[in-house]
């Protein structure tokens, strides 16, 4: 797979695999008052020294994220925090995992899933998986990738995988506990992903699971240092999210499990969580394992109640596709979709490929923050990258719901996050839209409310605007460019950056790490920097 794999490929979304017959969970759940029963899976003491610090540990992590920071650095801290609390989670964990089902740390190095890779292809080719132009094979930079057998031609079918093979909680005896909650996709299918993983040997889907990594570059397996590298970036704020939700829903999911179990979807879950012996650092691997290759395929499970049926059928759901999310990314087009006809996945070539090329594909159109944090890896060629920046109307502007009528009128929030580009565009037409629209006076707002019609023309670069106006709006965009800028060198000055390049470290996961978050900062350096330019000069025209 490599150090990139997707979110959701050409899909764009996140989570699950597929299944065996699993049994129906049996466990119980033990609270606050039964703490001394006996845990069925093991037979030893469900509530030990370990257990009770874990537990300790998990209320703790609830009462840290029901806390909402209130500013950047309260949201630093509490992420320092919960990293804090969930490093003590996997070391009282460990002794308390089923050893015959070990989590994803094991089994590390490329060469041993390359040793699985066999039983692999031969479990693929009995469920149907038509793969012979292109193979599995190692690639500098990626671990894992497609490699191609033989010349490719551009537009070509070179792979397709059946919907039997596709992983997804439908295949679940399970399903019904995810059944009510069609939503909430991505998380069941890193739960699916658990149970197969737990099931080990019992598990159809061993050989897929065998070949998948060990570990990933998400954020979620980031130190409090490497982190640190992304403050005063455009990514640091989803990054901080999304570990503080994955940290919620684990703690939630044990609270119910281990400590007091409430009425909500977390209680069922706890059911599967006690019998597979779920612990943080395999539920870490699954999410991440969803997110960085999971993609979107209609859905065939449906209940029998028509009304209902008739609305999940609207609803895709996330799934992983075996042999296909081999396929590293490169910018192109989407050339992988799922056939409804003949219920598989198919996928032709993006360009001409000569025989021993790396076989990619593209994973669509997605700014690197997003690749990052979701997917842990970059792509510095990337056409389609951009640079957030969260820009609101002052609610005290007396003519503040003026302003969001003009914004409605363009689709814009009055909060919004709006895009800064690469050369040539630089700024989108959203942004300069807001821009705009924030700097107008009294006058110029009446004048625009009273031809909403006329309003798209606030988003083209050559709209006709008064020049004090125009004045206004590029010399706010190069002062909050300037300001954003002066953040990132703050946060990490430029000589700082070239002596973390240059160092060594233990850990060549470490090196890895730093380098695509260091190449991430100039990344998006360049694309404000270069903005910043575009600002100064269209204050001279």
């Amino acid at each position: 797979m490599g150090k990139n794999k997707r979110n959701n490929k050409h899909q764009q979304q996140q989570q699950q695999q597929k299944s065996s017959q699993p049994n129906e969970a049996t466990s119980t759940t033990s609270t606050e008052k039964d703490k001394d029963t006996v845990a069925p899976a093991t037979g030893k003491p469900s509530v030990d020294e370990h257990r009770l610090k874990a537990n300790k540990i998990a209320l703790e992590i609830l009462e840290a994220v029901q806390r909402q920071p209130a500013n950047p650095n309260e949201e630093w801290q509490q992420y320092v925090q919960l990293q804090q609390l969930l490093e003590q989670m996997i070391v009282y964990e460990k002794p308390l995992q089923r050893e015959e089902f070990p989590t994803g740390e094991d089994n590390c190095s490329t060469q041993t899933r390359m040793d699985k890779l066999a039983s692999f292809n031969a479990w693929a080719v009995a469920g149907g998986v038509k793969s012979s132009s292109v193979e599995i094979a190692t690639f500098d930079g990626y671990q894992l990738g497609l490699r191609a057998t033989r010349d490719l031609n551009a537009g070509e079918q070179v792979l397709s995988v059946p919907r039997q093979l596709i992983f997804s909680e439908e295949h679940l005896s399970e399903a019904q506990v995810f059944s009510y909650y069609p939503s909430l996709t991505n998380f069941h299918l890193a739960f699916a992903l658990v149970i197969e993983k737990v099931r080990g040997a019992a598990s159809n889907w061993k050989p897929y699971i065998d070949i998948l990594p060990p570990r990933y570059n998400t954020v979620l397996y980031f130190t409090v240092e490497q982190m640190q590298l992304m403050r005063g970036t455009s990514a640091i704020a989803a990054a901080l999210r999304q570990c503080r939700g994955i940290a919620r829903q684990y703690a939630s999911m044990y609270k119910c499990a281990y400590i007091q179990p409430d009425d909500s979807i977390m209680t069922a879950m706890s059911v599967l969580f006690t019998q597979y012996g779920l612990c943080y650092d395999l539920y870490r691997w699954a999410v991440s394992t969803v997110m960085t290759r999971q993609n979107l395929v209609p859905r065939e499970k449906l209940p029998e109640n028509k009304k209902l049926a008739a609305e999940l059928k609207k609803l895709p759901i996330s799934a992983l596709i075996p042999f296909w999310d081999m396929a590293n990314h490169r910018s192109g087009e989407i050339t992988s979709f799922y056939d409804v006809k003949t219920k598989q996945m198919e996928c032709a070539a993006q360009e001409p490929f000569k025989t021993g090329d790396q076989f990619f594909i593209y994973y669509g159109d997605r700014s690197n923050a997003d690749l990052l944090v979701h997917n842990g890896f970059l792509d510095s060629q990337n056409a389609k990258d951009y640079v957030q920046i969260k820009l609101g109307l002052n609610p005290a502007d007396v003519l503040a719901e003026q302003r969001s009528l003009l914004l409605n009128k363009l689709n814009i929030e009055r909060k919004a996050e709006l895009r800064v580009l690469p050369a040539p565009e630089h700024i989108s037409g959203e942004l300069l839209a807001f821009v705009r629209v924030f700097n107008m006076s009294a006058a110029q707002l009446e004048h625009w409310c009273s031809d909403l019609e006329r309003a798209v023309d606030l988003l083209h670069i050559d709209c006709a605007l008064e020049t004090d106006l125009e004045t206004r709006t590029w010399q706010y965009l190069y002062q909050r460019l300037k300001l954003l800028l002066g953040v990132l060198d703050a946060t990490l000055p430029a000589q700082a950056q070239e002596k973390l390049l240059a160092a060594e470290t233990d850990a060549a996961g470490e090196r890895e790490i730093n380098a695509m978050l260091l190449e991430y900062r100039r990344l998006e350096r360049c694309i404000l920097n270069d903005a910043l330019n575009y600002a100064q000069e269209r204050l001279k025209v």
